[in-house]
């Protein structure tokens, strides 16, 4: 299998799209619907990109994000945010926060893809 990613998105008919989508591709897809249990698959799964969508009903991607850097917790592991909302402010709020990238739903599967790409390949030029 390929590099790993973890999705983490409330909505199950998405994250199975998603993963679909990902492991047509050879990705290694890990997916969760409840984000409180976020860290404790992170640990376990070790994974090489984050995939999180911004607004869930548990906890929000932002919070998310935030508590793990306020804690100092995989600052080194790339994340891409998926949301409805195409806002600059909350795309600037997210690159704040430390997000790689932003994809607004709905998208074409191929603009997945190659923010998926585009990400781990700039995360392996940032650790060389």
């Amino acid at each position: 299998m390929g590099q790993k990613i973890l999705a983490i998105d409330d909505n199950i008919e998405f994250l199975g799209t998603l993963k679909d989508i990902l492991e047509d591709k050879g990705y290694d897809v890990t997916t969760l619907a409840d984000p409180v249990k976020a860290e404790h698959y992170i640990n376990k799964y070790t994974p090489d990109l984050l995939i999180i969508d911004v607004f869930m009903p548990e906890r929000s991607g932002f919070n998310l994000v935030e508590d793990f850097n306020e804690r100092g917790l995989y600052g080194s592991i790339p994340k891409i945010f998926l949301t409805c909302l195409d806002d600059d402010v909350e795309r600037m709020t997210a690159r704040a926060c430390g997000v790689a990238q932003y994809l607004t739903k709905p998208f074409q599967p191929e603009d997945l893809l190659d923010l998926v790409e585009l990400t781990l390949v700039l995360d392996r030029k940032k650790e060389a």
